[in-house]
């Protein structure tokens, strides 16, 4: 098998193979527009800024965040520093309208130890933290209770112009079960300025066992040599309660500096 059609056949088994288990209810998270990350930094100096509409549904909740923002500055050339947040919207049968509120702090620090050149994988890790803004959207039902944490590991190998990315990691949550998250990521370049991309992610408090596996697809569009256009779209596809049924990201990305 040459490398091309080896490529495409690793993109393919990203969609295909991998388990997945629940997500939560906090769009904080993930390397935009997809949930799942990448062991890669912004470079020294560089500051990306995503701003966006992010939306997610289950059967018993909708949540909305707009606008929603996700500041990565590069500490040289292998730390990013990460601030997200946003303005939050959400809508239950139980509460009779539409709440909204600001949404929790997440804040992270990213390392990437391990380099392609020399190595063959890039890897990082990634411990983020997530803090209430104030104790009003919480008590409110609208955001995550906190703190709660987060601590991955993303690997990453390129194939040509396909990418496949792993990250693994644990999750503590202050109210509620711990969980372990597992996501599978390909990105495909179609040309200078497009990558499409596709994933599979897992939340599950067994690793392995009985979780709700969720599909997303996405996009990233070059519109300029500093902004690019991000957008997705996915579901679970299992029919536990709080399995999404829907969701997705619309947003640009602007950078400043120089990669």
């Amino acid at each position: 098998m040459n490398k091309g059609k080896f490529a495409v056949a690793v993109f393919v088994s990203a969609i295909a193979v991998v388990p997945c288990l629940s997500p939560t209810s906090s769009f904080a998270q993930g390397g935009p527009p997809m949930l799942t990350d990448d062991p890669g930094t912004p470079g020294n100096g560089v500051l990306e800024t995503n701003i966006a509409y992010l939306e997610q549904r289950t059967r018993q909740q909708r949540l909305r965040s707009f606008p929603h923002v996700d500041f990565n500055y590069g500490l040289g050339n292998h730390i990013q520093l990460k601030y997200e947040t946003g303005w939050l919207y959400t809508d239950t049968p139980e509460s009779g309208g539409v709440k909204s509120g600001l949404d929790d702090s997440l804040v992270g620090l990213k390392w990437r130890f391990l380099d392609q050149e020399p190595s063959g994988l890039d890897m990082s890790v990634y411990p983020q933290l997530q803090v209430e803004n104030s104790p009003g959207s919480a008590a409110r039902g609208i955001a995550e209770p906190g703190p709660n944490l987060f601590l991955p590991l993303e690997v990453g190998h390129d194939f040509g112009k396909t990418k496949l990315i792993g990250e693994f990691g644990y999750q503590y949550f202050r109210v509620r079960e711990n969980e372990w998250v597992i996501g599978l990521l390909g990105v495909r370049e179609m040309s200078d300025v497009l990558e499409l991309m596709a994933e599979v992610r897992s939340f599950n408090q067994n690793l392995l066992n009985h979780g709700d596996v969720v599909v997303n697809m996405g996009l990233r569009q070059a519109l300029s040599p500093k902004v690019k256009l991000l957008a997705s779209v996915g579901t679970g596809l299992t029919n536990n309660p709080d399995t999404p049924t829907f969701i997705a990201y619309l947003g640009v990305q602007l950078v400043l500096g120089e990669k």
